[in-house]
């Protein structure tokens, strides 16, 4: 025989009954921090009670907490500078201890970290630039800030005018985060500069790294290394730890490591690349193999010492190279590629994963002021504050003497270069309300501005400029950005990279209309008359005599 069907009504009720009073009793447990995130009050009768809530709100505590580790990242600008003054000294770009090149080409080399023109730029071209064609109105371009006063012979003049002149190299390091990563953006302005002012090739690439399968402007194949991120310092053995050029890549080879290079066609001007540079440290004497264009291969020999070397390749077309060590891996350290031409327009991609910039202060002073002297940067664009912006952080100005900090590093490092601090992106985030911007863009913005002018140094306003495309969220919409509604693809940085130019594209045409000014006061005003000159009657006697 069956059991009858068991009741369960009333312990249903009781469930429910306990599990009310359990909610209760958590409304009055205070907000608490598991590991360092403040967790919200839980409680169902906030709509019946009003709780005193003595504990500081999200927003105060973010704004009592430092924005940033400034300990870990201490510099010692002065010191920074009187490295780089006494390896600039000491440096020997062109040597024999420093240098080989594929067909002896170091007279041509540029021999000194700022560079001094050999010849006069041609004033035709400078005093006559018009791009009245491609920019379009004033007032729909996000301008380039120069606050150097009236001065008037300033570094970023300078880099307008070469750009102009069109008839030497200009090299722009482009500092970033993953914002870049991929050479997302800088693809694109690197295209757009070549575009106007001629050059071609890639830039600058590193021996190996996790993300070469990730860049679409180069093809890198890389066997035997194993990379090491400045990121991860702490981790990286010596030598190396203290090897680090800005672009945050060093590479450690095996025996008969290398590395192959593969120009791309995904971008105009990339497949015109007549100049590359290997650059690297051998603590011992090292043979090293290299192959152009998948044909002709030269042995480079080099003896132990502790300066950056490089081996330098001109060819018309170099489609390829490809690079192996065949002996002295133990000291060897692998910095980097860099591929161009010999005239025109340069950008090299140092995009760093996770960070805010301050990371340049482990890079080396020496290793950097060493390359400077090989190739002279003419602008070094800073691009960070992704990694440090919060939603509810409104006070950046630790984070401001930081970039400070930044701009006298590069000044210091690059000698000669303009500095121009790229302001932080739009981003939004997911509220009660949906998608919405997060306002402390603007307030990384006015901190980032405020360092740049207290510089001297030059500004451009990401922000500014991607409001007047609709900001992050129009770019999510149209595809142009992911939807952490924080990083942008290919496609985004394609329509910031065009912002950016336009407002370099400005600077340069009013630098010229600034120069053709300056020349037409100079000149000198004679008034309008007829000048009556007597001209004695000379005989033939007087001819004579003359002749005597």
């Amino acid at each position: 025989m069956t059991n009858p069907q068991e009741d369960f009504t009333s312990r249903g009720w009781l469930v429910a009954v306990a599990t009310l009073a359990v909610l209760i009793v958590v409304s009055f447990i205070p907000p608490i921090s598991v590991g360092g995130v403040s967790l919200r009050r839980a409680s169902i009768i906030s709509d019946l009670i009003t709780i005193e809530n003595n504990t500081p709100s999200d927003e105060v505590l973010a704004e009592a907490a430092p924005e940033i580790d400034v300990e870990e990242f201490e510099v010692d600008l002065e010191q920074v500078a009187q490295t780089v003054a006494r390896t600039t000294a000491t440096a020997s770009p062109t040597g024999e201890a420093t240098s080989a090149s594929w067909e002896g080409i170091f007279d041509e080399q540029p021999t000194g970290g700022e560079i001094e023109q050999s010849t006069p730029l041609p004033l035709e071209a400078i005093l006559t630039a018009d791009y009245s064609d491609i920019l379009p109105e004033d007032g729909l371009i996000t301008s380039v800030e120069e606050f150097r006063g009236d001065d008037f012979d300033t570094p970023l003049n300078r880099f307008y005018e070469k750009l102009l002149a069109g008839q030497e190299p200009v090299r722009v390091a482009f500092m970033g985060d993953s914002f870049v990563e991929g050479d997302i953006l800088t693809a694109d302005l690197r295209e757009l500069l070549q575009d106007t002012f001629m050059g071609g090739g890639v830039g600058f690439v590193p021996f190996a790294s996790p993300f070469t399968g990730f860049r679409q402007t180069i093809k890198t194949t890389s066997k035997g290394w194993t990379p090491y991120n400045i990121m991860q310092r702490k981790s990286v053995p010596e030598p190396y730890v203290g090897d680090f050029f800005v672009s945050g890549w060093v590479a450690r080879p095996a025996a008969g490591a290398s590395t192959r290079w593969e120009m791309s066609s995904k971008r105009r001007h990339l497949e015109e690349c007549s100049r590359a540079r290997l650059l690297f440290i051998c603590r011992e004497a090292a043979r090293i193999a290299v192959t152009l264009n998948d044909g002709e291969e030269r042995i480079f020999e080099f003896e132990a010492d502790d300066v950056v070397r490089q081996i330098v390749v001109e060819e018309e077309r170099i489609s390829s190279l490809e690079m192996k060590i065949l002996s002295g891996e133990a000291g060897f350290t692998g910095i980097g590629a860099d591929f161009d031409s010999k005239e025109g327009v340069a950008v090299d991609n140092f995009s760093i994963r996770s960070n805010n910039g301050q990371a340049m202060f482990w890079s080396s002073a020496a290793v950097n002021a060493q390359i400077h002297t090989m190739r002279a940067y003419d602008l070094v664009i800073l691009q960070y504050g992704l990694n440090i912006m919060q939603a509810d952080r409104h006070n950046y100005s630790l984070y401001g003497e930081q970039v400070e900090k930044m701009i006298r590093y590069a000044e210091s490092c690059f000698p000669g270069a303009a500095i121009l601090v790229m302001g932080v992106s739009d981003r939004s985030q997911r509220g009660e309300q949906g998608i919405v911007p997060m306002s402390s863009a603007m307030d990384l913005t006015a901190s980032q501005r405020e360092a740049a002018e207290k510089c001297g140094a030059s500004f451009w306003n990401t922000y500014e400029a991607m409001q007047r495309m609709g900001g992050m969220t129009r770019f999510v919409e149209n595809g142009w950005a992911g939807k952490d509604y924080t990083h942008i693809n290919y496609a985004g940085g394609r329509e910031i990279a065009r912002q950016l130019y336009y407002g370099l594209l400005q600077g340069a045409q009013s630098r010229s209309r600034t120069l053709r000014q300056r020349m037409e006061d100079a000149q000198p005003v004679l008034p309008e008359r007829t000048l009556e000159i007597e001209v004695p009657e000379l005989n033939i006697d007087t001819l004579i005599t003359i002749e005597r």
